[in-house]
């Protein structure tokens, strides 16, 4: 039986991977992919491939030298930023990809956010059977947004982002793109919801607190095309409403009454416990989490919840929703279900 207790105390524990969520049963591989923007892949593996430490994922944008910097600008202790740049993960570079068909997901990153980030996420999903591609924010490639006016066209420039994704996803050995999924992190879920429109092969769209579901520029998909009515994919949104960096507001959401949506509260979140930052101060006791448990648990609760969403909705199993993981937080989740409403 699942337990986020269980599985909050595995993270906190020193391990292989000390990054590494609830790993399910397959071995993780990754590979870049030189588009027009780079693609990562991660994937099921067979094994083989060099090991990748936090800085193999961090160099891969060449800025090493400045990520360190920029840690030590917020506080970050030098022996943390070391730890942090030394711990391995799951995934091994250019791994042999495993026998087998699996779903693809679609991994949209926040503001500005890299490969590095997500990375957790990343080789979480590919440990229990997806396919999982993603790439840069556009403000990685200079794409600048300034105003509320700029949000739906840097949405709109990292959807097209996310279109090379699903293109080098479907080159992938073992990829079944037939069998979709969303998920975006922060702005990340706003050009998901457009991507969503244009694909409706897409079985589930998961909102890690994102911009769906956020105050700020809360009229951005005014002007898209975006026909609310045709969006009826289910969606699972994350959120909290203790962190003031990012102040929740439904309507969007509430508006998309053609699909079946999951709000889940999960108790004491902070915006930046969800991409790889979360699990590295959950694990790694150099960068000084005051409650690491607590923090522990809250990234055991987000990562069960979108696995679990994408497990019934992309591969259809049955009973394994996001209602098991409320059931087994012990508070930490709250769900609240909003129906679809009938044609």
């Amino acid at each position: 039986m699942f337990s986020l207790a269980v599985a909050a105390a595995a993270l906190v524990a020193t391990a292989p991977a000390p990054l590494a969520v609830s790993p399910g049963r397959h071995a993780v591989g990754f590979k870049l992919v030189e588009r027009a923007v780079p693609v990562g892949l991660w994937y099921p593996s067979a094994g083989g491939g060099a090991p990748l430490q936090y800085r193999h994922y961090v160099a891969l944008d060449g800025a090493l030298d400045g990520y360190r910097a920029f840690l030590r600008g917020n506080g970050v202790a030098a022996e943390g930023i070391e730890a942090w740049l030394a711990a391995p993960l799951l995934a091994r570079r250019d791994a042999r990809p495993a026998p087998g068909r699996f779903p693809v997901v679609l991994l949209a990153a926040g503001m500005g956010g890299a490969f590095a980030d997500q990375a957790a996420l990343a080789e979480h999903l590919a440990s229990h059977g997806y396919v999982v591609a993603s790439t840069p924010s556009p403000v990685r490639r200079g794409v600048r947004m300034e105003g509320d006016e700029d949000v739906l066209p840097m949405a709109v420039a990292q959807r097209d982002d996310l279109e090379i994704a699903l293109a080098a996803a479907r080159g992938q050995p073992g990829a079944d793109p037939r069998r979709l999924g969303l998920v975006g992190y922060s702005f990340g879920a706003r050009p998901q919801l457009l991507l969503a429109a244009r694909h409706p092969q897409a079985r589930a769209l998961v909102s890690l607190d994102g911009g769906i579901g956020a105050q700020a520029a809360r009229g951005w998909v005014d002007g898209s095309g975006l026909d609310r009515a045709a969006v009826t994919l289910p969606i699972l949104h994350v959120w909290q409403d203790g962190d003031p960096t990012v102040t929740p507001d439904f309507a969007l959401i509430e508006s998309l009454e053609r699909a079946p949506r999951t709000l889940a509260r999960v108790e004491g979140l902070r915006h930046l416990d969800l991409p790889t930052w979360g699990p590295a101060r959950a694990s790694l006791a150099a960068l000084a989490e005051p409650d690491r448990d607590a923090l522990a648990a809250r990234v055991e609760a987000c990562y069960a919840l979108a696995r679990a969403f994408l497990d019934v909705h992309v591969k259809g199993h049955a009973g394994t929703g996001p209602a098991a993981v409320a059931r087994a937080s012990r508070g930490v989740v709250t769900l609240r279900d909003l129906p679809a409403r009938p044609r």
